[in-house]
């Protein structure tokens, strides 16, 4: 059956019209000259008046108001209307034979009158056609330009407004501001959408009601969680930031902090169109994304610099493939799990020689490649130049090494990647454990079921696959559990912040057990000291990568360093030093229970392997150290240990080693430093004896005995720590505090 859908177009509603008019006979002559064209409801008082508009302000079109009604002022009626923002839009066509009401009744919203007696209906029809047709465009128009859920301006009529106001107030220095939600999402999934919307529209009436009581401006929300503010230029942003935190409260989901942050072009250029300009302040604002201390950030020429630098780079970019610019470096990886280490594979490293800005550092184009998509094409330039060197490698020098390459979140989603992937392998005649691919652990996040789908056909064709900065906080333990990996590659930055500034790196370890838990290698890269190997061989860490054995090297050189066995690092077993392969190689083995600095076996180790050309050792004992715990205890005496030994990590680098040695007695390895540094390294001990001497917590003074060697000394008696040693029994013979030098 077919069903005529002619009448159900908007064009062809009847209107619908209101007449608030008390007289009979004016009610008869307004009614038989406009029902043809509109459906029409009457009202012959005010509050009668009032109560249809309330009930039907959705669909009313027009009111034609009589000034003169038995209950009350017509102008009484047309300030209720206009006061209430329920049915302010609502347009009122005022009747009355007073000119003079003209002017006060136009002033307090009326759109137009009819005069009485009323004129011949074609004038009638034709003012309130005219009127509905007005009202209907503004209506229009103001949907048109203003977000549904907040009222403020869209986006496309923010800008237009923000130019009008260029050309009105072109002298007045204007800030264009981005304020982003931090973490919206977490809203909604707490509390719900309804709940996140009304969120957002208590940021914007907030934002709207600040702005207007300081100056002026116009506000828009240009994206879900991102709003966009234009006005005159203010120093201090704070206050409105403040204004615009709040807390959310729910009796079973508890309490939320909604935190804002904001990116400012202050004092804009207004020759730059203005979607530059709020380019600007989205830049800043990304700048300070997740930054709970600092969460406003200010546009500066360091802004503007990359900007300008990634534009030159993109456009530069085809180029650079075409003319082989982007050089493949590498790095080799260490399998340390026997007693001597063994390279195994390496990772290859994309650089860039420009031929006009010379080497560009890859942390600035790899994240700008990554946001644009060109990653890709980078991508699948570094495979092919990576299978090609070794197969090259196979068959000029007969060394067979596997090279991992990076697969980029925009790689998995490329249905063509494993047909590339395979060509490569094809065409270099590699077989496929030749490459290794390494994939971002936060890959595994966004679409964890692709992923894993594709990551298991890769396997099943014979690839390895490793997970990338592992521990850098995407994965969880259950993804691990059906994750299809070959090795966890621990995260660069997070092993340098557990070495960093003596902090605990007592996580660490519990990542590489994980590992072996699910019995795959664990991989650590950015290793740079012997302290690191140490640490994270004892640990149990399997493949070690990082400055320690080599910084990446182009292939000529790299090929050098394979070849010559000379260039391996001499790397002094923990198997033979005080402690046992058996023992627990952790935290606990390695440090010292009481104040967390490295023991008396992991002194060994890092004394043995330090430069012994490059230091200075200290060692130091605290003064009248027995006396003090006979007469105020064991517990008073552990307190000073402790206080020393934070007095120690404050003042030395973390490339120096502190140890505790025995129950009073520190030694600090200082490392890259001879005698000629000697003013700091004395400078160093006489602050830390102030330190302990004037303690802020109100502690009895302490004073260190120490005695310091360097490596250079001239006429060494035994070797560094031993002269360091006979400097601290002199000073001892003498019973003078301070510091003795060999």
């Amino acid at each position: 059956m077919t069903i005529s859908n002619s009448k159900f177009r908007i064009n062809e509603e009847k209107r619908h019209v209101l007449i608030v008019e008390d007289d009979v006979i004016n009610q008869e002559i307004l009614k038989e000259t406009i029902s043809t064209t509109y459906d029409v409801a009457i009202a012959q008082t005010g509050e009668e008046a009032i109560e249809i508009i309330r009930e039907q302000n959705e669909i009313l079109s027009v009111v034609l108001l009589d000034l003169n009604l038995p209950d009350s002022s017509g102008v009484d009626i047309l300030k209720r209307i206009k006061e209430n923002p329920v049915y302010s839009h609502i347009p009122v066509i005022v009747m009355t034979a007073d000119n003079e009401a003209e002017v006060e009744c136009l002033t307090l919203g009326a759109i137009d009158f009819i005069p009485k007696p009323y004129p011949p209906a074609k004038v009638i029809l034709a003012r309130i056609l005219r009127t509905v047709e007005l009202s209907e465009d503004r209506d229009t128009l103001h949907w048109t330009e203003r977000d549904h859920l907040t009222g403020l301006y869209n986006k496309e009529f923010f800008y237009h407004y923000a130019t009008q106001l260029d050309h009105y107030h072109s002298d007045t220095q204007t800030d264009a501001v981005v304020i982003d939600v931090n973490h919206s999402h977490i809203i909604n999934d707490r509390y719900g959408k309804a709940r996140g919307d009304e969120v957002l529209k208590q940021i914007a009436q907030t934002a709207l009601d600040a702005i207007n009581e300081s100056g002026g401006g116009i506000i828009a929300r240009s994206e879900a969680d991102t709003f966009m503010l234009y006005c005159p230029h203010k120093t201090n942003y704070e206050e409105l930031l403040n204004k615009l935190s709040f807390t959310v409260e729910d009796e079973e989901a508890g309490e939320s902090h909604i935190r804002m942050r904001m990116g400012i072009y202050s004092n804009v250029d207004k020759t730059l169109d203005i979607e530059f300009r709020f380019d600007r302040a989205k830049m800043a604002a990304d700048t300070v994304k997740g930054n709970l201390t600092n969460p406003i950030a200010y546009y500066d020429d360091s802004m503007h610099d990359a900007e300008v630098l990634a534009e030159q780079l993109i456009d530069d970019f085809h180029t650079a493939i075409k003319e082989k610019q982007f050089v493949v470096y590498y790095q080799p990886k260490y399998d340390v799990r026997q007693e001597e280490p063994v390279l195994s594979s390496a990772e290859a490293l994309v650089r860039w020689k420009h031929p006009k800005l010379g080497m560009v550092n890859p942390c600035v184009f790899i994240p700008l490649f990554e946001n644009n998509g060109l990653i890709q094409e980078l991508d699948h330039y570094v495979w092919t130049q990576a299978a090609a060197q070794v197969r090259d490698w196979k068959e000029r020098l007969d060394i067979s090494i596997p090279v991992s390459v990076n697969i980029s979140r925009v790689d998995i989603y490329d249905p063509d990647m494993i047909d590339k992937l395979l060509d490569i392998i094809r065409s270099n005649r590699l077989e496929f454990s030749d490459l290794i691919l390494e994939i971002t652990e936060s890959a595994y996040t966004e679409n964890a079921e692709l992923i894993v789908e594709r990551v298991k056909k890769l396997r099943q064709l014979g690839f390895r696959i490793e997970m990338d900065d592992f521990g850098s906080g995407y994965s969880s333990l259950s993804m691990l559990s059906y994750m299809p990996i070959d090795a966890l590659k621990l995260d660069m930055q997070f092993i340098r912040n557990a070495f960093r500034q003596r902090k605990d790196t007592r996580l660490l370890e519990i990542m590489i057990k994980l590992a072996s838990a699910f019995e795959v290698p664990s991989i650590a890269e950015g290793v740079e000291t012997a302290e690191q190997v140490f640490t994270l061989r004892l640990m149990g860490c399997d493949i070690i990568q990082g400055f320690y054995f080599s910084r990446p090297l182009p292939p000529e050189e790299f090929e050098k360093f394979i070849s010559n066995k000379s260039n391996l690092p001499i790397f002094k077993s923990p198997v033979k030093s005080r402690i046992s392969r058996h023992d627990n190689y952790s935290y606990n083995a390695l440090h010292d229970s009481l104040t967390g600095l490295y023991n008396y076996s992991a002194f060994d180790i890092l004394f043995r392997d330090s430069d012994q050309e490059h230091i200075a050792v200290l060692i130091a004992d605290v003064e009248n150290y027995d006396r003090l715990k006979r007469e105020k205890g064991s517990e008073y005496a552990n307190n000073v240990i402790c206080r020393v030994a934070e007095v120690l990590k404050a003042n030395f680098r973390s490339v120096d080693h502190i140890c505790r040695l025995s129950e009073n007695e520190f030694v600090v390895i200082v490392s890259r430093v001879t005698s000629s540094g000697k003013d700091m390294v004395f400078s160093k001990v006489e602050k830390i004896n102030r330190m302990l001497n004037d303690d802020e917590n109100g502690g009895d003074p302490v004073m260190l005995i120490t005695g310091i060697a360097f490596s250079d000394r001239s006429k060494p008696d035994g070797d560094v720590f031993q002269d360091a040693d006979t400097a601290l029994r002199r000073m001892k013979e003498m019973r003078n505090s301070g510091y003795s030098v060999y």
